[in-house]
């Protein structure tokens, strides 16, 4: 069974590593700079939504992170939603 997040298809087993050993080591859709800023861009409330409900605060998140710019925000932003779906579906 394939499960699509953010416009990306994948298999449980897939999902599985990601929620293992995340997203940031590369996983298909979710490399390129310029992919990620896409995607958050259209997907903007949803992943911002869980970003809160995990208790980052919006006003402070580029400090605890050491965020310089914001694609280096929806690049994060999106690999956490990514990881935390992941999770949710194989229960990892």
């Amino acid at each position: 069974m394939t499960h699509t997040i953010l416009g990306e298809e994948f298999e449980y087993d897939e999902l599985r590593d990601i929620a293992m050993y995340g997203a940031q080591g590369g996983v298909s859709g979710f490399t390129y700079s310029s992919d990620l800023a896409d995607k958050y861009d259209a997907n903007t409330d949803l992943i911002d939504e869980l970003i809160i409900e995990l208790g980052f605060s919006m006003g402070d998140i580029f400090t605890e992170k050491g965020f310089e710019t914001l694609q280096e925000y929806k690049e994060w932003a999106c690999w956490v939603y990514l990881e935390m779906e992941a999770a949710r579906i194989t229960e990892v």
